[in-house]
């Protein structure tokens, strides 16, 4: 099946930075000048030129809202699942977080580009603004503060969300269409968005770590489930109850809910002193078992 082919590419890279840590070639703590790069440079650029030249439409915007919902309630159904787990508060917190905002640039760019082609990236940039980065950074202070003992400031959040590198591309982005750009314009602009995907799954890898499943495997399987197939079959089933035909467009959204946790998520849970293990866990575990559940759920889609 095609969809194997950007998944081969993830993997690989991903061991790339993994083996490259192994081996001694590069050191755990280097994955984070290789992220800053691809968050400072690649990704504004990536950003910027999908959203440019990205045609809206209402329709799109009601998917991608609908995929918004069915995540969250796939982290309700992980926080109710791990309710009668008896687990912490701070693990159920996390449950939530975790189960709720997905890696849809990283991993779903490449994964629909080889379903498709590189002119949707667009429509993948918009739903990662729309229903991850601008709600996880809106709704993760109070979440984060049900279960930590320190007080997060919302105001910190909001204005480091507004001076985000990708979060000013994408404003840019939308700006700039009201004017005409020359072509070769996006000649740098699309050389550095290039390498968004190589850099970052790289990175990832160098920083994968799978020693703390040990300590977290019940609540870190119960997260991958809902964040990787419970939310996309909530969606599958809404299209399904209105008699909706599975389009493009919905399909790129169905699969963009059910990319594994979102690496900043995981980072946030770890600095609130949640549940590390879980984040970590769930990041390095998810990522896995995206080899399975996109391939089933292309399965039933394609």
């Amino acid at each position: 099946m095609f969809v194997f082919n950007p998944l081969f590419t993830i993997f690989v890279l991903l061991m790339g930075g993994y083996v490259a840590k192994i081996i001694g070639v590069l050191k755990q703590k280097q994955s984070r000048t290789l992220l800053d790069f691809a968050i400072t440079f690649a990704i504004p650029c990536l950003i910027f030129d999908g959203i440019y030249h990205l045609n809206l439409d209402l329709s799109l915007t009601l998917l991608i809202l609908t995929g918004l919902m069915c995540s969250l309630l796939g982290g309700l159904v992980a926080v109710i699942v791990g309710y009668f787990f008896h687990f912490s508060r701070p693990t159920l917190v996390s449950m939530f977080l975790l189960s709720s905002f997905g890696n849809t640039l990283f991993i779903g760019i490449p994964i629909i580009v080889g379903i498709y082609d590189t002119s949707l990236i667009g429509k993948v940039v918009f739903y990662d603004a729309l229903a991850t980065a601008l709600p996880f950074s809106l709704l993760a202070p109070f979440i984060l503060s049900l279960g930590s003992k320190q007080p997060i400031s919302l105001f910190q959040n909001v204005k480091r969300i507004l001076i985000f590198p990708p979060f000013i591309a994408l404003i840019l982005g939308f700006c700039a269409k009201v004017v005409e750009l020359p072509d070769f314009v996006f000649g740098p602009i699309r050389a550095l968005g290039g390498a968004t995907t190589a850099v970052a799954l790289f990175a990832i890898g160098l920083g994968l770590g799978f020693g703390a499943i040990k300590s977290a495997y019940k609540s870190a399987t119960i997260v991958i489930l809902c964040k990787t197939l419970v939310a996309p079959f909530l969606f599958i089933g809404i299209l399904k109850f209105l008699n909706i035909e599975f389009s493009p467009d919905s399909i790129i959204v169905i699969l963009e809910s059910s990319m594994p946790t979102m690496a900043l998520a995981g980072a946030m849970i770890i600095k609130a002193k949640l549940d590390s293990n879980l984040a970590v866990s769930s990041i390095a575990f998810g990522i896995l078992f995206s080899f399975i559940s996109v391939p089933l759920l292309c399965y039933i889609l394609l």
